[in-house]
């Protein structure tokens, strides 16, 4: 018996399809709650067994996107002192 919902399971399954990941940074981008991300996506799969991905996928993108903001809004505030710095 073929289960789908069952390869999520599997380490060579695991991940959050490339289209997908766009969809949730946008959903994230706009402060979804992870519960609430997960629902939406549930909705587009049919349930939540259908999903390919576990809820530990998308928190690990969720952090990989804070991350990536940090390091972007630092180095965004070091080039802005140093603009000001070099004007004065």
């Amino acid at each position: 018996m073929d289960k789908p919902s069952l390869a999520k399971f599997l380490r060579s399954h695991a991940g959050i399809p490339k289209e997908e990941v766009q969809l949730l940074t946008l959903l994230h981008d706009c402060n979804l709650e992870m519960s609430r991300m997960m629902q939406l996506m549930s909705k587009l799969y049919g349930s939540a067994h259908s999903i390919p991905y576990h809820e530990k996928h998308v928190s690990k993108l969720r952090a990989g996107i804070r991350a990536h903001a940090v390091r972007s809004d630092m180095s965004e505030t070091l080039s802005y002192f140093n603009e000001l710095k070099r004007k004065t």
